[in-house]
């Protein structure tokens, strides 16, 4: 996958469910509002997304069980787990539609592409994110003091830098599906 060309390699509408859809074009009004700047990869957090996300299949938390983290501590909770799992899950930050909006989130993901959230005890209904190797996740967000994407509802400092120079190809982890254009 490549992290600067924001191409998409399926074709419109491919395996997309109704709350997919939604947070797609949700995300698709906002790019088109804020186009890049000169010299600038994506203009807006929902660009990028666009451009280098990944779609992801809401799955209840596997055995039925409750989810084992913290309500309201997604970023945390989701880059430690990753971290504690050997390389089998991916941290993965973005947006995850709830039962009526979208909601700045973070979840893990196994190669499946199916989310993990440690945090809601009911899968959302759409899941869009970037997914991204958990230690570089970790250095990221330590060297930053928070999410890479969200800070304060405003993109955070890597968002930020990402969406000016593209996010780095080898920190992305390949799970998920494709965001088809619209």
């Amino acid at each position: 996958m490549n992290g600067q060309t924001g191409t998409h390699d399926a074709p419109p509408e491919a395996g997309m469910t109704d709350g997919d859809r939604a947070l797609v074009a949700w995300l698709h009004m906002d790019a088109v509002l804020r186009p890049a700047r000169p010299g600038w990869a994506y203009g807006s957090l929902a660009g990028l997304l666009l451009g280098v996300g990944r779609l992801f299949t809401p799955a209840p938390w596997p055995d039925g069980e409750h989810p084992p983290g913290e309500p309201g501590k997604c970023f945390i909770e989701s880059v430690l787990w990753a971290n504690d799992c050997a390389g089998e899950l991916a941290y993965v930050e973005g947006w995850a539609w709830d039962v009526a909006y979208p909601v700045e989130h973070a979840w893990c993901s196994p190669a499946d592409g199916t989310v993990r959230d440690l945090t809601w005890p009911h899968p959302g209904a759409a899941y869009l994110s970037v997914p991204v190797a958990p230690e570089a996740a970790s250095a990221l967000m330590g060297h930053h003091g928070g999410p890479l994407l969200h800070h304060n509802g405003m993109p955070g400092p890597a968002a930020m830098e990402w969406m000016r120079d593209g996010v780095p190809a080898e920190l992305l982890v390949n799970v998920g599906r494709a965001v088809p254009a619209l």
